[in-house]
This record gives C-alpha cells, structure tokens and sequence, in this order.
C-alpha cells in the first residue's frame, strides 16, 4: 500500500510503498481514501508544532473522505481517526459520518475542516446569542473565513461585516450578498480604530487574524454597556503574531468577553457531536477557486510552496 509520512518534523511528507493494512477488526470499516486536505492543523501537524505530533515517522493528516467499496457508501473521516494520507484505511465506525449522495468528495475534504472552525466557535464557545445577532468575521476573504458566513447565517446571524486587508474581495463579497458591510484591514491604526467605532456594537467577534489589526479592533470597538456583551473568539492567526497588545481600560470599560476556540478549549467528545451538521453543511457548498486537488505522489513537491500556504491543497491517494 502506498502512504505519505513524515520522517523528520519541519520536512515535507515523504510518499513510499509499505504493506498492506491489517484486516479491519470488528467495530471497524475499511474504506478507500478519496481525499484527505491539507489543512493549517496538517501543515502544523508536520512541522511538529501541534501538541497531537509527538514522533515521527507521522501521517500528519487530520481527516479526510474516504469510499466503502462493498457497499458504494462514501464516509467522512473524523478528525484523528485514521491516518488518510494513505491509499486504505481502517477507520473505527464510529468515527465515519456518511456523505449526502452527489456531494463532491474533494469538496467535503477540503472545506470541512474550515466549517467546523466557525461552527465550533459559535455551538461550544459563545452563549446565548440574541435573535439576528451580528459578527464580525476577521480574515473573512480566507477559506475558512469565507466558510464563516453561511455558518454563521445558518445560525441566525441577521447582520455578517467582514474584515480583511484586500479591499475588492471585501467589495465582491458584498456586492454577492454574502456579507453585508466591511471594514478594511490595513493602512494605518487610526484608519483601521475610527472604521471600527463607526460600526457600533456586535455580538460576536470570530477572528482567524490576530496580531496588531485585532488589538486595534478591540481596543476601538464600541459596546453595549447595557446590553448583550460582544463576544470575542479566537480561532486562528493568519497574522502570525501569537501576542497583542491589549489595553487594561477596554477590559474595564466594554462589556466584552474573550475566548480561543480549538480542541483543548471544548472536548472531543463535545465536537464530536457537532460533526454531521458540520458536514452536512460542508456538502452543499461550492468548491472554492483556491481548493487545488494533486495527487498524493505529489505531496513532497508542493508541500511547502506559495500554492500550499495560500491556497487549500487536497491530496487524492488514487490521483486525479
């Protein structure tokens, strides 16, 4: 059976040939891996910068799509549950979430994970959202940003301003309907502060930025005093700047609250729960420009490119 792993943390997976998998045992299924993205947790994964990479070699997937060729069933593979950097694998039953017939299995591979980072945040992470609450998506123009909005509208959310440094995606998500104002995050501070006190108070921050243009944010951000908090979640970093600067006073003066979103700030089990309705929705969406399919012969050569840091790569163990 061919297979991608990675022998070293920080080196591309390396694809080889290996013996076959053993027989699935009693509460497993073995299925054909369809496709299987390389998602930021992957790419972390790989480096040896997440706490779930502890040796190497290491499959550093996180889940994937996969077919039971005995009964034409196509699953969705929960995260963890099997290595899906591989032609086969066994996968625990209960870990598999059947796939609505005619959705696309690259899609589902590739834009589950981004649904679930938005889903996450607003079912285990905020409380008591009032009816057609709105939010405010940082990074919104990215995949999983882009994914936020039609999680967040299926979750009521009456009002979706979007935020992120490239002005004409922000006016094509607008002018699409999928969001319904932006703010530009770039130029200078005092731009980025008086844009964000021109919107007033709302509900839910969900963030996939940090760094400075969220401590600007926060520390612009108007609140109601007397009414529901804002509630602030962080999900991601496309900033890559772990750390901000917060000023005491707009803890001491906003009705703010603050919270991360990732596994260890909810449990498994709790997601868990959440997985069909994540993939459920995952399956009707269209498949994005920057969702790039190669096969998994592949991996080593576009492992640590532009396309794999900019875009969504799916690696399809079976090619193309």
């Amino acid at each position: 059976m061919h297979f991608a792993q990675v022998q070293a943390f920080g080196q591309a997976p390396q694809y080889t040939k290996g013996p076959d998998l053993p027989a699935p045992a009693a509460n497993q299924v073995r299925l054909k891996v369809l496709a299987s993205a390389v998602h930021r947790l992957v790419q972390a994964r790989a480096a040896g910068k997440h706490f779930s990479a502890t040796s190497v070699p290491l499959d550093p997937s996180s889940d994937g799509v996969g077919i039971d060729e005995a009964t034409g069933q196509i699953y969705y593979v929960s995260m963890f549950a099997a290595p899906m950097l591989a032609e086969y694998a066994n996968v625990d039953k209960a870990r598999l979430v059947p796939i609505p017939a005619g959705a696309d299995p690259i899609t589902v591979a590739a834009l589950t994970n981004p649904v679930s980072s938005s889903w996450l945040a607003l079912t285990e992470r905020v409380r008591d959202l009032p009816a057609n609450f709105s939010v405010l998506v940082l990074g919104v123009t990215g995949t999983s940003g882009r994914t936020a909005v039609p999680v967040a509208r299926k979750f009521g959310a009456g009002t979706i301003i979007g935020a992120a440094r490239n002005e004409k995606a922000l006016q094509a998500l607008v002018a699409d309907g999928s969001i319904d104002k932006y703010i530009v995050l770039s130029g200078e501070g005092n731009a980025l502060g008086k844009a964000t006190a021109a919107l007033g108070p709302v509900d839910v921050i969900l963030d996939y930025v940090y760094g400075t243009a969220t401590a600007t944010v926060l520390n612009a951000l108007q609140t109601n005093a007397d009414g529901a908090p804002t509630q602030y979640v962080n999900i991601g970093t496309i900033a890559q700047d772990e750390t901000i600067t917060l000023n005491a006073q707009t803890l001491r003066s906003k009705n703010l609250t603050l919270a991360g979103s990732a596994p260890g700030s909810y449990s498994l089990a709790s997601a868990g729960k959440q997985v069909p309705g994540i993939v459920a929705l995952a399956a009707t969406l269209p498949k994005p420009a920057d969702v790039v399919p190669y096969a998994l012969s592949e991996a080593a050569r576009v492992w640590d490119t532009d396309e794999a840091r900019k875009k969504r790569i799916v690696l399809l163990p079976w090619g193309q």
